[in-house]
């Protein structure tokens, strides 16, 4: 190294063919390995607080806007697998209601029997069975993965744009025998 530094400052005129080269070599190198970083860190960057906190602010609203064949006393928001977003969720939740029904907030799986929850989130994949298990019941579906309105999922979270966006799959709604607002049925745009 010292020896390539010498010859960048003490040039001599038989060594120039050689520097610009190894140079030019070591510049693409170094532009390289910082696409690769920037891009490992955008794809596997874990979400920031604030943008969990947003899409725990488009569920509360998805369930304020949808109407279940009972009220009940009690809405049980269900999370796949993501035990830190539910914690997030119990918290920011605490102290709301949706008319007069409390929130409670649970981690799932898919061995737990879903005809508890009223929402259930996934932040990732789920298999089409599970899918059409919860189908059977009025449950709200909402879920990240671009696959999941197809696969019987009733509302896919998506950002286009730098921002949070939804499509609502209305007919499963139907089926599952939920009603969501018309108001809310304006605001769903295709991916």
């Amino acid at each position: 190294m010292a020896i390539l530094f010498s010859l960048i400052h003490y040039p001599h005129e038989n060594c120039q063919p050689l520097i610009k080269p190894m140079l030019a070599v070591a510049w693409r190198h170094f532009i390289l390995g910082a696409v690769v970083l920037c891009t490992w860190n955008t794809c596997y960057a874990e979400p920031s607080e604030r943008e969990l906190q947003i899409k725990a602010a488009y569920l509360y609203h998805f369930i304020k806007f949808t109407t279940w064949p009972d009220t009940p006393p009690v809405f049980h928001y269900c999370v796949y697998q993501d035990a830190g977003f539910a914690n997030l969720l119990r918290k920011m939740y605490s102290d709301k209601t949706v008319g007069e029904a409390s929130i409670d907030v649970t981690n799932i799986n898919e061995q737990i029997k879903p005809d508890d929850c009223h929402l259930i989130y996934f932040s990732q994949t789920v298999s089409v069975d599970f899918l059409q298990k919860i189908s059977q019941y009025a449950i709200l579906s909402v879920g990240t993965d671009n696959r999941f309105t197809e696969s019987g999922g009733i509302i896919y979270l998506f950002e286009q744009d730098q921002k949070l966006r939804f499509y609502i799959n209305n007919a499963a709604a139907t089926d599952a025998g939920l009603k969501i607002s018309s108001q809310l049925l304006k605001l769903s745009i295709e991916p």
